[in-house]
């Protein structure tokens, strides 16, 4: 029988269609239980590259202008526009949709 492979949530984006070949597509910001998605100036979480008065909301669309990176912290992020501050910055991707 075949061992089943676990997969992290960067594989799992790409199985379910991803941010490949998605530029300048839009997503929702999702699944946030509290708070904000910070924007960052890197992609890395750190409280010093919080790009601050650019937070963002579950339901708040931003249009995606680069592909997935993962960071320092084995997190995967990606750089987006938001239309709602005018800012652009690197944001969590598991929290996009």
């Amino acid at each position: 029988m075949d061992e089943l492979k676990k997969i992290n949530d960067q594989e799992l984006e790409n199985v379910a269609g991803g941010f490949q070949n998605q530029y300048g597509s839009w997503r929702v910001v999702a699944g946030l239980q509290s708070g904000w998605l910070a924007m960052r100036t890197a992609p890395t979480y750190d409280y010093s590259n919080e790009m601050r008065g650019n937070e963002l909301y579950n339901g708040d669309q931003v249009q995606i202008l680069g592909a997935p990176v993962v960071g320092s912290d084995n997190r995967t992020y990606i750089m987006v526009y938001s239309p709602k501050t005018g800012a652009r910055g690197y944001v969590n991707a598991s929290f996009l949709r």
